[in-house]
Protein backbone atom coordinates (compact mmCIF):
# COMPACT_ATOMS: atom_id res chain seq x y z
CA UNK A 1 0.00 0.00 0.00
CA UNK A 2 0.72 3.67 -0.25
CA UNK A 3 2.39 5.68 2.15
CA UNK A 4 -0.66 7.92 3.10
CA UNK A 5 1.61 10.78 2.92
CA UNK A 6 3.44 10.73 -0.50
CA UNK A 7 1.06 12.68 -2.36
CA UNK A 8 1.84 15.27 0.33
CA UNK A 9 5.10 14.76 -0.12
CA UNK A 10 5.59 15.09 -4.11
CA UNK A 11 2.63 17.49 -4.23
CA UNK A 12 4.35 20.71 -5.82
CA UNK A 13 5.97 20.14 -9.34
CA UNK A 14 9.74 20.27 -8.56
CA UNK A 15 11.52 23.12 -9.88
CA UNK A 16 15.11 23.10 -11.83
CA UNK A 17 17.29 24.34 -9.18
CA UNK A 18 15.45 21.20 -7.27
CA UNK A 19 15.56 18.88 -10.14
CA UNK A 20 19.84 19.69 -10.40
CA UNK A 21 20.29 19.68 -6.69
CA UNK A 22 18.43 15.78 -6.10
CA UNK A 23 20.57 14.50 -9.29
CA UNK A 24 23.80 16.26 -7.78
CA UNK A 25 23.31 15.07 -4.77
CA UNK A 26 22.98 11.11 -6.11
CA UNK A 27 25.57 11.22 -8.24
CA UNK A 28 27.35 8.11 -7.47
CA UNK A 29 24.65 5.91 -7.55
CA UNK A 30 23.09 7.71 -10.57
CA UNK A 31 26.92 6.74 -12.14
CA UNK A 32 26.29 3.09 -11.19
CA UNK A 33 24.01 2.85 -13.40
CA UNK A 34 25.33 4.66 -16.23
CA UNK A 35 28.55 2.57 -16.44
CA UNK A 36 26.99 -0.81 -17.20
CA UNK A 37 26.34 0.71 -20.52
CA UNK A 38 22.54 -0.47 -20.81
CA UNK A 39 19.52 1.15 -22.54
CA UNK A 40 16.46 -0.12 -21.42
CA UNK A 41 15.28 0.94 -17.74
CA UNK A 42 12.74 0.31 -15.14
CA UNK A 43 12.33 2.41 -12.15
CA UNK A 44 10.29 0.68 -8.80
CA UNK A 45 8.59 3.95 -7.24
CA UNK A 46 8.36 6.76 -9.67
CA UNK A 47 8.56 9.39 -6.66
CA UNK A 48 8.83 12.77 -8.11
CA UNK A 49 10.21 11.49 -11.31
CA UNK A 50 13.54 13.30 -11.23
CA UNK A 51 15.89 10.43 -11.21
CA UNK A 52 13.77 8.89 -14.63
CA UNK A 53 14.28 12.45 -16.11
CA UNK A 54 17.51 12.82 -15.87
CA UNK A 55 19.14 9.39 -17.28
CA UNK A 56 15.89 9.86 -19.60
CA UNK A 57 18.37 12.93 -21.02
CA UNK A 58 21.33 10.75 -21.41
CA UNK A 59 18.78 8.54 -24.03
CA UNK A 60 17.99 5.90 -21.80
CA UNK A 61 14.67 3.94 -22.66
CA UNK A 62 12.81 5.05 -19.06
CA UNK A 63 9.49 2.75 -18.13
CA UNK A 64 8.47 4.06 -14.07
CA UNK A 65 6.24 2.44 -12.34
CA UNK A 66 4.33 3.46 -8.96
CA UNK A 67 1.14 2.37 -6.80
CA UNK A 68 -0.33 6.06 -6.42
CA UNK A 69 -2.07 7.65 -8.60
CA UNK A 70 -1.36 11.10 -7.27
CA UNK A 71 2.06 10.12 -7.44
CA UNK A 72 2.11 9.45 -11.18
CA UNK A 73 0.20 12.18 -11.70
CA UNK A 74 2.82 14.21 -10.14
CA UNK A 75 5.44 12.82 -12.08
CA UNK A 76 3.97 13.24 -15.27
CA UNK A 77 3.84 17.00 -14.71
CA UNK A 78 7.37 17.09 -13.64
CA UNK A 79 8.34 15.15 -17.27
CA UNK A 80 6.81 17.43 -18.93
CA UNK A 81 8.51 20.66 -16.97
CA UNK A 82 11.63 18.86 -17.14
CA UNK A 83 11.09 17.54 -20.91
CA UNK A 84 11.94 13.91 -19.78
CA UNK A 85 10.72 10.99 -22.14
CA UNK A 86 9.16 8.48 -19.77
CA UNK A 87 6.88 6.04 -19.57
CA UNK A 88 5.07 6.11 -16.43
CA UNK A 89 2.56 3.60 -15.08
CA UNK A 90 0.77 1.91 -12.37
CA UNK A 91 2.01 -1.08 -11.04
CA UNK A 92 2.49 -3.75 -8.31
CA UNK A 93 6.10 -3.77 -7.39
CA UNK A 94 5.20 -7.44 -5.83
CA UNK A 95 3.82 -8.74 -9.31
CA UNK A 96 5.34 -7.04 -12.12
CA UNK A 97 3.33 -7.13 -15.42
CA UNK A 98 6.51 -7.25 -17.31
CA UNK A 99 8.19 -10.89 -18.70
CA UNK A 100 11.52 -11.79 -17.91
CA UNK A 101 14.45 -9.94 -19.03
CA UNK A 102 12.30 -7.17 -20.37
CA UNK A 103 14.86 -5.02 -19.17
CA UNK A 104 18.59 -4.56 -18.81
CA UNK A 105 18.25 -2.76 -15.51
CA UNK A 106 16.10 -2.07 -12.29
CA UNK A 107 16.73 0.90 -9.77
CA UNK A 108 15.12 2.73 -7.54
CA UNK A 109 16.00 5.25 -4.76
CA UNK A 110 14.79 5.55 -1.35
CA UNK A 111 12.25 2.47 -1.56
CA UNK A 112 13.61 -0.59 0.26
CA UNK A 113 14.08 1.23 3.43
CA UNK A 114 10.03 0.90 3.79
CA UNK A 115 10.17 -3.16 4.03
CA UNK A 116 10.99 -6.12 5.47
CA UNK A 117 13.74 -8.13 5.33
CA UNK A 118 11.24 -11.10 3.89
CA UNK A 119 9.46 -8.04 1.78
CA UNK A 120 12.57 -7.24 0.38
CA UNK A 121 13.69 -10.42 -0.48
CA UNK A 122 10.93 -10.77 -2.46
CA UNK A 123 10.96 -7.57 -4.24
CA UNK A 124 14.61 -8.17 -5.51
CA UNK A 125 13.60 -11.79 -6.56
CA UNK A 126 11.14 -10.38 -8.47
CA UNK A 127 13.51 -7.23 -10.11
CA UNK A 128 16.12 -9.75 -11.04
CA UNK A 129 13.37 -11.72 -13.13
CA UNK A 130 12.98 -8.65 -15.15
CA UNK A 131 16.31 -7.63 -15.85
CA UNK A 132 19.79 -9.25 -14.72
CA UNK A 133 20.93 -6.02 -12.99
CA UNK A 134 19.40 -4.11 -10.01
CA UNK A 135 20.75 -1.10 -8.50
CA UNK A 136 18.91 0.39 -5.84
CA UNK A 137 19.98 3.07 -2.88
CA UNK A 138 18.49 4.06 0.56
CA UNK A 139 18.98 6.44 3.15
CA UNK A 140 21.20 5.35 6.01
CA UNK A 141 21.06 5.44 9.99
CA UNK A 142 22.90 8.68 9.58
CA UNK A 143 20.26 10.43 7.88
CA UNK A 144 19.02 13.55 9.16
CA UNK A 145 15.34 12.52 8.84
CA UNK A 146 12.69 9.47 10.03
CA UNK A 147 9.52 11.26 8.77
CA UNK A 148 7.80 8.57 6.74
CA UNK A 149 8.47 5.51 8.69
CA UNK A 150 11.46 4.53 6.75
CA UNK A 151 14.31 1.67 8.21
CA UNK A 152 17.38 4.05 8.66
CA UNK A 153 20.52 0.96 8.57
CA UNK A 154 24.14 0.70 8.44
CA UNK A 155 25.88 -0.92 5.24
CA UNK A 156 26.56 -4.19 7.24
CA UNK A 157 23.10 -4.39 7.86
CA UNK A 158 22.28 -4.05 4.50
CA UNK A 159 24.57 -6.24 3.21
CA UNK A 160 23.18 -8.91 5.78
CA UNK A 161 20.15 -8.64 4.01
CA UNK A 162 21.10 -8.82 1.13
CA UNK A 163 23.54 -11.95 1.34
CA UNK A 164 21.37 -14.25 -0.79
CA UNK A 165 21.87 -12.38 -3.82
CA UNK A 166 25.04 -11.46 -5.85
CA UNK A 167 26.64 -7.70 -4.80
CA UNK A 168 29.06 -6.62 -7.04
CA UNK A 169 29.30 -3.18 -5.80
CA UNK A 170 27.97 -2.16 -2.05
CA UNK A 171 28.85 1.61 -1.10
CA UNK A 172 28.24 4.58 1.74
CA UNK A 173 27.84 8.08 -0.60
CA UNK A 174 26.98 11.33 1.12
CA UNK A 175 25.86 15.12 0.06
CA UNK A 176 28.04 17.17 -2.39
CA UNK A 177 30.81 20.12 -1.76
CA UNK A 178 29.14 21.82 1.53
CA UNK A 179 30.94 24.81 3.06
CA UNK A 180 33.88 24.42 5.23
CA UNK A 181 31.00 25.57 8.47
CA UNK A 182 29.05 23.06 7.29
CA UNK A 183 31.55 20.55 6.42
CA UNK A 184 32.49 20.77 9.65
CA UNK A 185 29.45 19.79 11.26
CA UNK A 186 28.44 17.17 8.61
CA UNK A 187 31.31 15.00 8.81
CA UNK A 188 30.57 14.97 12.70
CA UNK A 189 27.18 13.61 12.02
CA UNK A 190 28.65 11.25 9.04
CA UNK A 191 27.15 13.18 6.22
CA UNK A 192 30.08 10.85 3.68
CA UNK A 193 27.51 8.07 4.63
CA UNK A 194 24.05 9.53 4.70
CA UNK A 195 23.11 7.39 1.54
CA UNK A 196 23.81 3.30 0.56
CA UNK A 197 24.32 1.86 -2.74
CA UNK A 198 24.03 -1.61 -4.32
CA UNK A 199 24.99 -3.36 -7.38
CA UNK A 200 23.13 -6.58 -7.72
CA UNK A 201 23.48 -8.92 -10.61
CA UNK A 202 21.88 -12.94 -11.37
Amino acid sequence: MPHPRWQEVYAKPITLPEFIDHIYSHRIFLNAIFTEGVKRLLEIGTGSGSMSIFLSHLGFQITSIDNNDEVIKIAQQNNEILRGNLKIIKADAFNLPFSENSFDLVFHQGFFEHFSNEEIHNLLTEQLRVAPIVVFSVPTCYYLSKSLGERLLTKREWENILTDFKVVESAYYGLPRPDSFLKRFLISIGWRRIYYYAKIKR
